[in-house]
């Protein structure tokens, strides 16, 4: 029951994290990030001169820290809308000036008053995620609708009929919102009065309850949790007493938030114990010198903390068991407050505990929170190290919806070219473009199969296109791609999506041989280069198949490649052997390790020389020291033929078709190669159910 539900919480927390809306919002704030730390160190320099250096004037500094952080909801609505519509197919710089244009026309976050400019950080806050999802999405279905568009297939370059067509989109979503939002702000008007009238005689455990979870849940949907709950409610509810000589600023700052939202110090030394944890570790790194001074925004917005559903319920829970625990020490006098004014919130973990209590209690007291925070949150992070997207995962996720507009800045960058030439061939490139645009790259796991036992001994990645309508074809586009040689953009995304499937399966403790194709002209221009990068580490499990052309090409070049990845433990097979003409002058010179059959060599309706060529080739390439595998077995028949070829190896759609890689490891685990006799059976000439 309890594994169950956990796996049903997984495919929830994927969803939730491979999201569009959720992948752009983390690419948006990592952007960000730079603008973070240099805010952050401007606000501790000017606070440090507030305090300590009363003397020097520094207003210059006083107006640069507001305005840094007044423009910050106008840098997360422009981070944010430029990701998320490079993630919907829309153009990344049209849309963000057309979301900035209606976010400042209709919130009211700019005012204009006697001429003067002035900036509402209430409005800014509620509508800088909301404004990006209404527009870009409004945009990205109008887009789509052929009756907007003002210029069809011409010969005018694709980029230029791109902004073309989006004048009558541009113009519809900007009336929308101009009559929409009016109505939005009305209701959003009364949520904040609502707040703001809540009842401020609430005892204390109820205002820390409510600043505590309100905040944080403010920050876990990307907003400034702090600055935006102390906007929204009454004074009463963010400036008390906790006890009789404990403010809750200084209660919050010292013995609450250790290290910054979230109690960031407890989520720090719990990643440092993380293992296999990289990712974490390296996050939890970056974040300890800002952790030092209570700046928590490189943790939130890298690990992510932001809708991270892994890492929510302890986000939560730290600071109340802290709040919890602290305020019973002081209450039942376990440590007494000494220093009744505010201690500046940037400063250090136990130094504020010494300066509020003048005590090593104090200090004491925060080890312990830190502690218990670190083991709240461990189990958490291990489930988010072993089944959320995290680092090079989410970075080749988001490749698989980014090929097309590569493609179509590869395709603007040759129109010249291609419209001298072929217009059917430039044409033909649109079509492919805004074919990748409309859908989303992916890989497909064949099964190899021993053709005796039916054990799973390996898979083929291929490559597939699902489409906008949720149908998966087949990668019917590379020949145009191989014509405007732009095929490496597609063997990129290969090679990084292959390395994080494999990093999958491990997860699970599998370890199967796949293998894949890359393309002949960037294999020998550097591409086994970045094939070496990501597979070395899984040494024995990739093999490269290689095309005809490759060796044809250059026959010198390709051995030495080849004999680069088998030193990296990165195997080669000779692909479609049978169907070139010079495959057999070449056997004793590559030292590759495979051979695949093409299917064009399997006997038709068993006649009998066909046979007879099928097996004495494949006893002569066994012979010779070469591992086997028969392609495109679709009948029992066939099979026959290969078994009576001794051939080990087969695939085809007799045993399976190709499947996204969840499939293939659930496959694997149950009928692979090295599950053992339990899931053998017997050799009847059957196929294997699907």
């Amino acid at each position: 029951m309890t594994r169950t539900l956990l796996n049903k919480f997984n495919q929830y927390a994927f969803k939730i994290s491979s999201n569009t809306v959720i992948l752009s919002l983390r690419e948006g704030y990592i952007a960000l990030i730079p603008f973070f730390i240099v805010a952050s160190l401007i606000t501790l320099i000017n606070q440090w001169l507030n305090i300590s250096m009363k003397g020097v004037e520094h207003q210059f500094l006083e107006d640069f820290n507001v305005l840094v952080w007044g423009i910050f909801p106008v840098l997360t609505l422009m981070s944010f809308s430029y990701y998320l519509s490079k993630n919907l197919k829309v153009h990344s710089i049209a849309s963000p000036i057309l979301v900035f244009t209606c976010f400042t026309a209709t919130t009211g976050y700019i005012t204009i008053s006697d001429g003067d400019l002035a900036i509402n950080h209430r409005m800014g806050a509620l509508y800088s995620l909301l404004m990006p999802v209404v527009c870009c999405y409004f945009l990205s279905y109008l887009e789509r609708l052929r009756v907007f568009r003002l210029v069809g297939v011409s010969s005018i370059s694709l980029f230029l009929r791109k902004h073309l067509n989006l004048i009558l989109p541009y113009l519809i979503v900007t009336s929308v919102v101009l009559l929409l939002f009016p109505y939005i702000d009305m209701a959003a008007d009364a949520t904040v009065e609502l707040l703001r009238s809540l009842n401020p005689h609430w005892n204390v455990f109820e205002k820390l309850s409510m600043q505590l979870i309100i905040s944080h849940l403010l920050w876990f949907i990307g907003v400034h949790g702090d600055n935006t709950y102390q906007l929204l409610v009454s004074s009463e509810l963010t400036g008390y007493y906790v006890l009789p000589d404990l403010i809750s600023y200084n209660f919050f700052t010292g013995f609450v938030i250790l290290g910054g939202t979230g109690c960031l110090w407890g989520l720090i030394v719990a990643a440092m114990f993380l293992k296999k944890g990289q990712h974490e570790k390296r996050i939890a790194a970056i974040s300890s010198p800002l952790a030092l001074f209570n700046i928590s925004e490189v943790m939130i917005y890298a690990l992510p903390i932001v809708f991270n559903p892994y890492i929510l319920l302890p986000f939560l829970l730290c600071p109340l068991v802290n709040a919890s625990i602290a305020y019973f020490a002081f209450y039942s006098g376990f440590v007494s407050v000494e220093y009744a004014d505010e201690i500046p919130w940037f400063t250090p973990i136990f130094i504020n505990g010494w300066l509020l209590t003048e005590s090593m209690k104090g200090i004491v007291l925060q080890v312990g929170l830190v502690l218990i925070n670190a083991l709240i949150y461990f189990p958490f992070l291990k489930a988010n190290r072993d089944n959320n997207l995290s680092g090079k995962a989410l970075d080749v996720l988001m490749k698989r919806y980014t090929a097309g507009r590569l493609i179509e800045e590869g395709a603007e960058g040759s129109f010249s070219e291609t419209q001298r030439k072929e217009q059917i061939s430039a044409h033909s490139l649109k079509e492919v473009t805004e074919a990748l645009n409309q859908g989303a790259l992916t890989l497909f796991y064949q099964p190899k199969i021993n053709p005796y036992n039916k054990h799973v001994v390996g898979f083929e990645a291929l490559l597939r296109l699902t489409n906008k309508d949720g149908t998966v074809s087949g990668p019917w586009f590379l020949e145009t791609l191989d014509q405007h040689n732009l095929l490496h953009i597609i063997d990129n995304y290969v090679i990084d999506q292959l390395e994080i499937d494999l990093e999958q399966f491990a997860k699970h403790g599998l370890k199967p041989k796949i293998s894949f194709n890359i393309s002949p002209q960037n294999l020998l221009t550097g591409g086994y280069r970045r094939i070496i990068k990501a597979f070395a580490k899984f040494p024995g499990q990739v093999e490269v198949e290689l095309l005809e052309s490759s060796y044809i090409e250059d026959f010198n070049k390709t051995v030495t490649i080849v004999d680069a990845l088998k030193k990296n433990k990165i195997a080669c097979a000779m692909d479609d052997f049978g169907t070139g003409y010079s495959c057999l002058s070449v056997l004793s010179k590559l030292n590759i390790e495979t051979i695949k059959l093409d299917r064009s060599l399997l006997p038709e309706q068993l006649n009998s020389k066909s046979i007879s060529l099928y097996t004495n080739l494949s006893e002569m390439i066994s012979k010779l020291g070469f591992k086997l595998v028969a392609e495109g077995v679709e009948t029992t028949d066939e099979e026959k033929v290969v078994k009576q070829s001794h051939i080990e190896c087969v695939q085809g759609f007799l045993y399976f078709k190709a499947m996204p890689v969840e499939e293939a490891i659930y496959l694997y685990m149950t009928k692979g190669d090295s599950v053992g006799t339990d899931n053998t059976t017997k050799d009847k000439g059957e196929p294997v159910e699907e």
